[in-house]
C-alpha cells in the first residue's frame, strides 16, 4: 500500500491537469491578422509563461478573448502580490495574454 499510494497520487494529480495543446505555425497564421509580426516562438513564451506560474491549468479554449482579457490581470497581480515581487511585467503579462487568447480560438474539432 505505501508504495502504490505516490504512485496513486502522482496519476490523479496528472488525471487532474489540463493538456495544453501544441502550439503550431497554424495557430499564429489564424490571429495574425489580429497580431501582424506575431511569431511562433512568441506563442510558445506565452505557453510557458502560463505553465511555470499557474499549476492547475485551465484549458485556453475554456474562454473566450474577452474573458481572458479581464481574468490575466488579475491573475498576474495576485500572483505578483503572493511572490511578493513582479514576477510577470507588462511586455509578459501581453505575451500572456496573446498566447490565451491564440489558443481559445483553436476550432473545437482540432485534432492534435
Amino acid at each position: 500500500m505505501k508504495k502504490t499510494l505516490p504512485l496513486f497520487l502522482f496519476i490523479a494529480l496528472t488525471a487532474c491537469s489540463a493538456k495544453l495543446l501544441l502550439p503550431t505555425q497554424t495557430d499564429v497564421n489564424r490571429v495574425s491578422a489580429k497580431y501582424p509580426g506575431y511569431t511562433w516562438n512568441e506563442l510558445m513564451a506565452g505557453k510557458s509563461i502560463y505553465e511555470q506560474n499557474w499549476r492547475i491549468l485551465k484549458d485556453p479554449a475554456s474562454r473566450n478573448e474577452e474573458q481572458w482579457k479581464e481574468i490575466v490581470p488579475h491573475l498576474v497581480k495576485k500572483l505578483n502580490k503572493r511572490k511578493g515581487k513582479e514576477v510577470i511585467d507588462s511586455k509578459a503579462q501581453e505575451t500572456l495574454l496573446k498566447y490565451l487568447i491564440t489558443m481559445s480560438m483553436v476550432p473545437k474539432n482540432t485534432s492534435r
